[in-house]
């Protein structure tokens, strides 16, 4: 599985909940755009890092787009367990925001950044809030990177917001963007099975992510701590991510493992998925009080209460058909 798999995915707002016309209604703003290509800057190189050269000089917004492009591909250098100034560590795992967020947030249906700085402020079921992007942003560090919120007036916040802003140039406000956000994935009218998961990643996945799930980290000069990521243990995301959410995991590995050769069946993203979430990782505090309109809960939230009749593990793996037929009977 060659690619990056790590955080809770910023951009897609897909899930199923209990009521989807109480989220979709909740979500609504009022403001119609046409749906816009994904442009990435020409700036951007490949590697999800700007080339510097083709920049302007002596600008202070292209110095935080540049600071904000770093910190997104190297978290853990400036915001994390290894930045030099020890204030600055706020996130608590060596994992970078392109863990998930391939290359900079510039690769389509992989959670990108395009067009994102457009979206905000958005409805976020999770809260039941209107949240800014700082919010958002926040809402990973906590997560994600099992960490603590970056102050919002900070020079690194400033600088990710920044970059953000620069990605989503031409993109007007309200406007859906091509690619944003992560690829459907098929449900199943099974529960996912995390004993054929097992067999799945280590046959397509441990070469990149290891055996024991720790990922294989980065010898070279350039880049984040790892190459590929860390998939459960201390040094991964927590249980309040959005990639511990079945539906949401599945969905990502479907778009996009292996990396450059995504093959995997639905079944086989469901199954890896469920593989992945059972092992032991941090765990994330009053996850109770997430989604507390439960009408906007999502069918794969593991933690109760709930408007239905479901059992914690069936929500954690399905079957998650019978489960949305279920709750779009009841919300009739």
């Amino acid at each position: 599985m060659k690619t990056k798999i790590s955080m809770i995915l910023l951009l897609s707002s897909f899930a199923f909940a209990i009521d989807p016309s109480v989220n979709k209604t909740k979500s609504e703003t009022g403001i119609k755009q046409a749906k816009m290509n994904w442009v990435v800057p020409s700036a951007m190189s490949d590697d999800g890092y700007l080339d510097e050269e083709k920049l302007p000089k002596g600008s202070k917004y292209i110095e935080a787009v540049i600071l904000g492009n770093k910190i997104l591909n190297e978290t853990t250098y400036y915001i994390g367990p290894k930045a030099k100034d020890e204030s600055k560590r706020y996130a608590g795992n060596n994992l970078s925001c392109s863990s998930c967020h391939a290359n900079g947030g510039t690769i389509p249906y992989e959670s990108g950044f395009v067009g994102i700085y457009a979206r905000f402020p958005q409805y976020l079921a999770r809260g039941d809030v209107v949240a800014t992007l700082e919010n958002r942003i926040n809402g990973c560090m906590e997560r994600s990177m099992n960490g603590k919120p970056l102050p919002i007036n900070s020079v690194e916040m400033k600088a990710i917001v920044t970059y953000m802003h620069y990605l989503s140039q031409g993109v007007p406000v309200g406007a859906n963007v091509e690619g944003q956000g992560l690829t459907q994935v098929k449900l199943l009218n099974r529960a996912a099975d995390p004993k054929k998961g097992k067999v799945i990643y280590e046959e397509k996945c441990s070469a990149c992510h290891g055996e024991d799930g720790a990922g294989m980290l980065n010898d070279e000069q350039k880049g984040g701590y790892y190459v590929y990521p860390a998939l459960w243990g201390d040094d991964s995301y927590n249980t309040g991510a959005g990639m511990y959410r079945l539906i949401k995991a599945a969905s990502y590995i479907k778009g996009n493992m292996p990396k450059g050769d995504a093959t995997l069946s639905d079944e086989e993203a469901f199954d890896v998925a469920a593989y992945i979430n059972s092992k032991p990782r941090p765990i994330k505090a009053n996850r109770e009080a997430d989604f507390p309109d439960r009408r906007t809960k999502p069918l794969d939230m593991d933690v109760a209460p709930y408007d239905d009749d479901f059992s914690i593990e069936q929500h954690r793996f399905g079957p998650y058909i019978k489960m949305q037929e279920v709750s779009k009977s009841k919300a009739k």
